[in-house]
């Protein structure tokens, strides 16, 4: 519960009233503006550049360091980043950071264990050093002071971060006429929407969806809410990969964002886009598969009341998942060998099939004997 006296009142008045001037103003456009086509499509370029400004800038780049961009792209990310009205980016990546040291934690600036809307954003409307809030040590984000593109923002932020979220889309709305709704629809209301499309990242990417990786933590993966995210919602990946900058590692799961950064490598723009290596990846989804497997049987031989045949059936799969996992840790080990001595793509495209095909028969079994450990009854009475 937040106390009267650590409400952070200039951001709390914020987010109470732009979802309501967002809503008036979309009425207001409705019956005396019109909503004009070029402005429409203003908005939604507005939507994806602010909210990748957030996804790619803020939180991929800046944050995690998961790759490396020219002062062109950085500066893009500054200014659309700015419109996404979400901090500086120093202020940002220092809770994202901590977000990530300490998540679930107490010290986790927005931890999902305190509570859905918290996560969501109740943890802004509470000063800095009242309650679970500590004040903010930008020292320890020292990396980002030295960069003069990062040093400016911070220093003025304020005026930029108007400049761009509002007057920038009013003016250029305003060169076919419709400067009103630049302001209230591509500004104010995309403003509110992107809010609560990045805000979704702390909560929801936190409570819906599957494990596949991890269960160290509360993130979670669902191509649902990836969509809302602009790609943050594989969300469990990137919690237990966080220096990846993808967070769909599959090529049809949804991530613009991973998108538009590799385009850009492509064009030179960016580079040293760093990447998990399957090995990692794979045995990261194998020992989820192990504990799946482990918290079934306990459940089963529990709940049956007849441990031995459980017991039986695990001794005997087990064998064969432990010959399999012998041999995917050959085959990963020969390819860390192989990276460092960077063979050809032909050979650790070879070997990586190899790798896939291990994992997917562990997988396979796995799945197999705990389907059979599903169907074990009880014995009969005799």
């Amino acid at each position: 519960m937040i106390k009267w006296n650590e409400i952070n009142w200039p951001t709390f008045l914020f987010f109470v009233f732009s979802p309501i001037g967002a809503i008036a103003g979309v009425v207001y456009v409705a019956l005396y503006v019109g909503f004009h086509p070029a402005t429409i499509a203003l908005t939604v370029f507005m939507i994806f550049a602010t909210g990748i400004g957030i996804t790619g800038g803020y939180h991929r780049l800046f944050s995690h360091k998961s790759y490396e961009a020219s002062k062109l792209v950085r500066w893009l990310y500054v200014f659309f980043g700015s419109a996404a009205l979400e901090m500086s980016v120093i202020e940002w990546a220092y809770d994202h950071r901590n977000h990530h040291r300490y998540v679930d934690n107490e010290k986790d600036p927005y931890a999902i264990t305190k509570g859905f809307w918290f996560a969501h954003i109740l943890w802004l409307f509470r000063k800095r050093g009242t309650g679970n809030r500590e004040e903010v040590d930008l020292n320890l984000v020292q990396d980002l002071w030295k960069d003069p593109v990062l040093r400016f923002q911070h220093r003025f932020y304020l005026p930029i971060a108007l400049t761009t979220s509002f007057l920038f889309p009013a003016a250029i709305a305003a060169l076919w006429g419709d400067f009103t709704g630049g302001l209230l629809i591509a500004g104010l209301a995309r403003t509110v929407w992107v809010h609560q499309a990045t805000f979704c990242i702390n909560s929801v990417c936190h409570f819906l969806g599957t494990q596949p990786y991890s269960d160290r933590h509360t993130a979670r993966d669902s191509w649902f809410t990836s969509l809302v995210t602009y790609g943050e919602g594989y969300h469990n990946y990137h919690h237990e990969f966080p220096v990846d900058y993808r967070n769909g590692i599959r090529k049809y799961q949804y991530d613009p964002t991973k998108w538009l950064i590799f385009a850009m490598s492509k064009m030179g723009l960016v580079w040293n886009l760093k990447r998990i290596p399957d090995e990692k990846i794979l045995a990261a989804k194998m020992e989820m598969q192990e504990k799946k497997l482990a918290a079934l049987s306990e459940k089963k031989a529990q709940s049956v009341g007849f441990a031995e045949g459980i017991a039986a059936l695990r001794e005997s799969g087990e064998k064969t998942l432990v010959r399999i996992q012998e041999r995917f840790d050959a085959l990963a080990k020969n390819m860390k060998e192989m990276r460092k001595e960077k063979k050809s793509r032909t050979e650790m495209k070879d070997l990586r099939k190899q790798l896939i095909r291990t994992y997917r028969l562990h997988n396979q079994k796995a799945v197999e004997l705990m389907r059979q450990i599903s169907s074990q009854r009880m014995p009969a009475a005799a």
